[in-house]
């Protein structure tokens, strides 16, 4: 296809399709709401062990590293 101006150029608006002309996509599961009674369950054991603010892994590495006292 040639087209009379250079770059990319649209179809005209009555062959384009749906996703060309603004359609919303069909988002799988939009719109609905869980009301499952079991999908709460067992999350109070995943948070139980847990501290509000882990410490992180190479803490204690940038402590001693960075220290002034040898």
């Amino acid at each position: 296809m040639s087209a009379p101006n250079a770059g990319r150029q649209s179809p005209e608006p009555e062959t384009q399709t749906g996703a060309q002309q603004g359609d919303h996509p069909a988002q799988p599961g939009s719109g609905k709401i869980d009301e499952s009674k079991g999908k709460d369950e067992g999350k109070d054991d995943q948070l139980s062990g847990l501290s509000s603010n882990p410490k992180h892994v190479l803490q204690e590495h940038s402590d001693a590293s960075t220290s002034k006292t040898t």
